[in-house]
């Protein structure tokens, strides 16, 4: 056992024997990384991670933790002083007691309230969700659950089976334990942890700000750690026990903007534990670098699930050139549409060749296919891109595979060249690790593995060689480093240029390299080497690209650094001797390179070269010293496609036997009709289950390798086959790449058979459809005979909302683009309504799918509700950032920032897209004839469509009975179209359909026996409209001195008094008069004829000439009369209320403010919902003066003891029980509320959301808690308020359902906070 112990590849764990760093160290163990700093741009860095605590020579690890993404910011602008306990209010609502022993001389203390759901990682939150919820909830919810339909059970089966034997306590009763069951399983479905919400502090202590979570979350700041920023004592805290969610503090804007920095996963820490992890227990794990420092960045916003922004990039450079970093590592990056540009590479870019960093980043993990390097590793100039490798001692220390292997590269490596020409891959290095992870996941070590991890190990290797340079006092420049590198690295002789770059990093080398030509006259001088358009290298792709030579000129210019001098300049001049590595490339041999920019003219010849992928360079050498290697590489890559046999439009791979990470590539051009490919991959293998990746890509013009790329990882068992489709752009080549997984064991024999199909749309056809067009032609052709059947299917309803508001301000002292140029930020407001909950995809198209690539420096929007609940947020890929909506109204609030105002200026009407899904899906209808769609008749069948046959086919307009509800003109619904039958074929379409909405139809009816307009004379009109204005002022404005003066003109005129009941029932606690509220509404009842109009809204046809009239009056009247009967129930109600409150004894007294069902206090009634209010509103507008017989048809009016129900569901019925003996006005006051009560439930249904307030009441008035909760939640789906959150957490209280109202308080902060977050 001892001796397998010993025989453990430790050093397979942090790989460094494989790249000399390891030989390297123990020749110089003093040139370790000391004296280098290394900016870490990731996730975040744990300062309390394994590792991470202190550099070889006893100097702090991390320099600096700094968040530039602004996902831990907090508003702190507001200022409190402390109140003569010592304590001061925290936005929470909690009292924050501030610890005698804090220095503030000024006694202002600024506050602020962060909910860490947006700061925590994803992994953490789920974590303290799960042991939350089955600590604190599932062990108490599911016994009261089980309590109260045990309870609800037992009091049903003692009752009589005869609903309608019922006493009314007992359904009073009945309907209240139902009411709790709903309720308990409600809370239970939709619990969901609110996430910690903090109140933050910060103050001055005269020296130095300092800052102060609550980590308490109880107040008692004693408890909790007072931090100041990082960089002034290197100090963090933990959150707490549980989470070991480690977080510092920065302060900006003099206290006004408090950032707290935590880790937004574990990337970041892994990534700085692989450059420069110290271990001096275990020095096996260090890191590649253990003595250099690090400056840990946040670019990795934590409310994006660690996605990268602009804000956090453009921040991130800002610090480090004012660090004066020497070493960068970015372990992000994307798929670009154009390589080199944008306001992010170009700030790398001044960094580089201004401030003398050294830039390193991953190339991506996208392969096998070629071009698929993402941005800015594989696509910017000034950066070292790495790809990822992996040696034997990997495979045994990380991944404990049974079979060493060869070296190889990662099968999912990014490869490239460059879309323009740039090789994209400098070099390679190991790939993965196990290492230190943050303390948050429990796990101490991980292993992790990518590009990600390659590029770390990379900067490490380079921090050695700085290391050492500085120690012997060597000169160097990011380009004589990069240089360096890229000539001295050990190429892997079974890996393609395009995967290893230049060869695997070696750190003694190139540390040799610089050494030994310390001196020489290029080390200050980057070669910039491009041809027409700027482009970095000869990228020749399609196939009649590659029919005839191309001649061209390079450019070479030598581009010193900013410590050159202009004598340096003058006196450069190097004779450089110019080679080509392949003979179908032709360059000059000689070349004069001076101080500015000279060309050459050099040619390519493909037509000799057999198809697949060929690569060449044009090298320049200085001719003094040319074992130094080139100082200057002009990459060529020539693919010559394959052609596809015409008659069958296939491809085949024949019997190929497979090792481990084998890539197999063909290039094909696409026929001129296909628009997809089906492929079937067979296994001829006995006795190998084997893994492959099939991976298939084009490249379009200004268009990333993402947008026509196909990726499918599969295994495939002995003797079986694997079948999939994918779709294709016509007349482009694509890569057709077969690769087995880099750790398969053994040979797979495979082959493959790949056929082209394909449905066009011929010129002239088009799938965006208006609505007002009428019927919609589509003419295709087909590739090759083939099924279909075309559908349309459109899922989801698109708006486009302009700005509501825009403001373009100056930015603060933290955003400043690189060369201390101050930076402008537009913020624009959008409004959107969700009438039905949804999935919404918010997009601003101007914007979007660019980031790296970006002319502008940043884009970030955040979505809020009505209250300012934060719900998401989103930056450049809309697609990723998908929001479930409730019904309700939301504010997006849309940032976009640049150093130039006028750019800003001209993008402030910019639109949002809002995509909201549709669920179900609506199908337009398809014809094959235009006859049967204009007569509605047969739709398409599927047919065969032969080769090169057109066909037509008619698309009906969506009925308007289909169109979904709450669309408007203007927008539209989208989806797609497909046209083949087969499954297979479905699956690859991928054709967009759009569909206009026009002008909405009228309402059913609408046009129907239009009332006409009776003659009114000029003076009586002005009157009555006179009189209306005054009636709107009575309910507006409270003045109801106006009401006499109107009911004196007006007696019989409804809309008098329903302005003056509204009037009343608006008035604040004080001043509020029941007694009038009931005597108005009992005016109001005593003014319609009940009989009639329920006669009328109990017809289903009405046949008379005036019955439009008619219908729209009893609307109306049926409007006053419920508004007046709720009203009335509320004010009795609360009469009801304050009669049994005063008489209580001491006992029922504890609890006053919960007898009271308002949020104001007793004798405020709870505001009607907002619908309720607005019909009230409109119909006090009408001013229909009602009087005279409009029917003979009566409905009898029951009697005070007659049971009413709406419907013969006993489930919707709550009965009002016996009005209670020994006080004679609350005894009338019941009986009254029961006729009240009766009347409602004629004319609307008891949870209706104008009756829910009256419900709600009726709830507390009788004791029956549950139908009172039910009644807050169905207000607080319409609308969510704060007051009606705090009743609900006080009827908890009442039912003894603690947990549950705790959960609510917990909520509360972040449900209702203070105003909207930062960005």
């Amino acid at each position: 056992m001892a001796d397998s112990e010993l025989d453990f590849p430790v050093h397979g764990l942090v790989p460094k024997r494989e790249t000399g760093a390891l030989g390297f160290l123990n020749k110089h163990p003093f040139y370790d990384g000391r004296g280098v700093t290394i900016a870490i741009l990731d996730s975040g860095v744990d300062p309390g991670a394994p590792g991470l605590q202190e550099t070889t020579t006893g100097q702090p690890k991390i320099v600096d933790i700094i968040d530039t993404t602004g996902s831990g910011d907090v508003d702190t602008s507001r200022v409190v002083t402390l109140d003569s306990n010592g304590c001061i209010n925290g936005l929470s609502g909690r009292k924050l007691k501030v610890p005698s022993l804090w220095k503030n001389p000024s006694g202002n203390f600024h506050v602020g309230l962060k909910n860490m759901s947006t700061v925590f990682p994803a992994a953490l939150r789920d974590r303290i969700s799960k042991e939350i919820k089955e600590s604190s909830w599932d062990s108490q919810h599911k016994i009261l659950t089980a309590l109260a339909v045990g309870q609800s059970e037992g009091f049903q089966n003692s009752l009589s089976s005869d609903a309608s034997t019922l006493s009314q306590s007992e359904r009073l009763e009945r309907d209240d334990y139902v009411a709790k069951v709903e309720m308990l399983n409600k809370f239970d479905k939709n619990w969901a942890d609110s996430g910690p919400t903090v109140d933050c502090v910060v103050f001055n202590d005269g020296d130095t700000w300092r800052a102060c979570v609550d980590t308490s979350l109880s107040g008692n700041l004693a408890e909790c750690t007072l931090l100041e920023s990082f960089r002034d004592g290197h100090r963090f805290a933990s959150f707490s026990q549980s989470t070991m969610y480690n977080y510092s503090v920065n302060i900006y804007e003099n206290g006004t903007v408090l950032s707290i920095v935590g880790n937004a996963g574990s990337h970041g820490t892994h990534v700085a534990a692989i450059a420069a992890g110290h271990f001096p227990d275990e020095p096996e794990r260090n890191g590649v670098a253990p003595g250099a420092q690090i400056l840990a960045i946040k670019i990795g916003d934590s409310r994006l699930a660690t996605m990268e922004t602009g804000t956090g990039l453009i921040r991130a450079m800002s610090e480090i050139i004012k660090r004066k970093c020497d070493l960068a590592n970015l372990s992000y990056g994307e798929a670009s549409h154009w390589p080199n540009s944008g306001k992010i590479c170009a700030s790398i870019d001044e960094a580089v060749n201004k401030h003398g960093l050294i830039f390193v980043s991953s190339a991506g993990n996208n392969g096998p296919c070629i071009s698929t390097v993402g941005s800015p590793g594989g696509t910017t100039e000034s950066i070292i891109g790495v790809g990822a490798w992996v040696s034997p001692d990997m495979m045994d220390a990380e991944y404990s595979m049974i079979e060493r292997l060869p070296a190889n590269q990662y099968t999912w490596s990014s490869r490239g060249p460059c879309v323009d020409g740039a090789l994209g891959v400098s070099i390679s290095a190991p790939g993965g690790a196990i290492t230190a992870v943050p303390n948050w996941t429990l796990h101490g070590l991980q292993h992790m593995n990518g590009t990600s991890m390659s590029s770390p190990n990379a900067c490490g290797n380079i921090a050695l060689i700085l290391s050492g340079l500085k120690g012997e006092d060597v000169t160097y420049s990011p380009f004589s480093v990069k240089r360096a590198l890229e000539n001295t690295a050990v190429n892997q002789d079974n890996i393609e240029v395009f995967a290893q770059g230049y060869g695997l990093i070696q750190a003694d080398a190139a540390f040799r390299y610089l050494t030994d030509h310390r001196n020489a006259i290029d080390k200050k001088v980057n070669f910039s080497v491009s041809s027409a358009s700027g482009k970095r290298g000869i990228y020749i792709r399609e196939a009649n690209a590659a029919s005839h030579v191309h001649s061209f000129y390079v450019t070479v210019e030598p581009k010193f650094d900013q410590t050159s001098d202009a004598q340096e300049k003058i006196n450069y001049c190097c004779h450089m001797k110019i080679c080509s590595t392949q003979p179908w490339v032709y360059a000059p041999s000689n070349f004069e390179c001076v101080n500015m920019a000279r060309n050459f003219s050099a040619k390519v010849d493909p037509r000799g070269l057999p198809t697949g992928i060929h690569y060449a360079e044009i090298q320049g050498f200085d001719a003094k010293s040319p074992q130094r290697g080139p100082l200057f590489r002009f990459p060529v890559t020539v693919i010559v496609p394959e052609k596809v046999d015409e008659e069958t439009h296939v491809v085949k791979l024949d019997r190929q036997d497979f090792k481990s990470g084998l890539v197999s590539r063909k290039f094909v051009n696409v026929p001129d009709s296909a628009t997809w490919a089906e492929i079937t991959i067979r296994s001829h293998s006995s006795d190998q289950n084997s893994r492959f990746i099939f991976h298939s890509v084009q490249l379009l013009p200004q268009r990333s390798f993402r947008s026509n790329e196909f990726e499918k990882f599969f295994s495939i068992s002995d003797s079986s086959s694997v079948q999939f489709s994918f779709p294709v752009q016509p007349g482009v080549t694509t890569e057709i790449c077969l690769a087995r997984w880099w750790a398969s064991i053994g040979k797979a024999n495979v082959s493959y058979e790949l056929q082209f199909h394909g449905v066009m749309l011929t010129p002239g056809s088009n799938l965006a459809m208006h609505a007002c067009d009428g019927i919609h032609r589509v003419e295709v052709k087909s590739l090759r005979r083939i099924e279909i059947l075309p559908t349309v299917t459109l899922k989801h309803v698109r708006q486009c909302v302009r700005p509501s508001s825009s403001a373009i301000t100056p930015l603060g002292s933290r955003d400043l683009y690189p060369g201390h140029r101050p930076l402008y930020a537009m913020v624009n407001t959008y409004t959107y309504t969700v009438h039905k909950a949804t999935e919404v995809t918010p997009n601003c198209p101007y914007f979007s799918d660019v980031l790296y690539e970006n002319e502008y420096n940043s884009q970030f929007w955040t979505m809020f509700d009505c209250n300012k609940r934060y719900i998401g947020s989103g930056d450049a890929y809309p697609n990723q950032y998908t929001l479930k909506l409730e019904k309700g109204t939301y504010t997006l609030r849309f940032q976009v920032t640049h150093e130039s105002k006028e750019m800003l200026e001209k993008v402030r009407d910019a639109a949002f897209r809002f995509d909201a899904k549709l669920s179900p899906a609506v199908n337009l209808d398809v014809y094959a004839r235009h006859k049967q769609a204009l007569i509605g008749g047969s739709k398409a069948s599927s047919a065969f469509l032969n080769t090169d046959e057109h066909k037509a086919y008619y698309v009906h307009p969506l009925l308007d009975s289909k169109l979904p509800k709450h669309v408007a003109p203007g927008q539209c619904l989208a989806g797609t179209m497909t046209f083949a039958k087969s499954d297979l074929g479905k699956k690859a379409e991928n054709l967009k359909f759009t569909y206009v909405i026009a002008e909405l139809p009228p309402k059913q009816g609408g046009n129907k026996s239009k009332p006409k307009k009776e003659e009114v004379a000029l003076d009586i009109q002005m009157k009555e409209e006179e009189r209306d204005m005054k009636i709107s002022w009575i309910s507006k404005h409270k003045q109801l001195d106006l009401f006499e003066e109107l009911v004196n003109q007006w007696p019989d005129h409804v809309p008098v008094y329903v302005a003056k009941l509204t009037a009343l029932d608006n008035m604040k606690t004080s001043e509020r008069r029941n007694e009038e509220i009931i005597a108005t509404a009992d005016e109001i009842i005593s003014k319609i004829d009940v009989k009639t109009l329920s006669a009328n809204l109990g017809l289903k046809f009405d046949p008379r000439t005036d019955a439009a009239t008619i219908k729209a009056d009893t609307e109306k009247q049926k409007n006053w009369l419920v508004t007046a009967l709720i009203k009335k129930g509320c004010a009795l109600l609360e009469r009801i209320l304050d009669r049994q409150t005063r008489g209580k004894d001491e006992e029922m007294q504890e609890g006053p403010a919960m007898r009271d069902p308002s949020p104001a206090g007793r004798g405020s009634p709870l505001p009607l919902s907002k619908s309720a209010g607005a019909d009230a509103e409109e119909t006090v507008r009408g001013g229909l003066e009602i009087g005279g017989d409009v029917s003979k048809h009566v409905v009898p009016y029951p009697p005070a003891d007659t049971q009413v129900q709406i419907s013969g569901d006993q489930s919707n019925t709550v009965a009002i029980p016996a009005p209670p003996l020994g006080d004679f006005q609350l005894n009338s006051d019941v009986k009254n509320l029961q006729g009240t009560y009766h009347q409602l439930q004629m004319f609307v249904d008891i949870w209706d959301p104008k009756m829910l307030a009256f419900m709600f009441q009726m709830g507390m008035a009788f004791d029956r808690f549950g139908i009172a909760l039910k009644a807050l939640s169905k207000m607080q789906e319409e609308k969510e308020t704060q007051e009606n959150e705090q009743l609900c957490i006080q009827v908890c209280k009442r039912l003894n359902w603690n947990h549950v109202a705790r959960h609510l308080s917990d909520w509360m902060p972040a449900k209702f906070p203070p105003g909207y977050t930062l960005f």
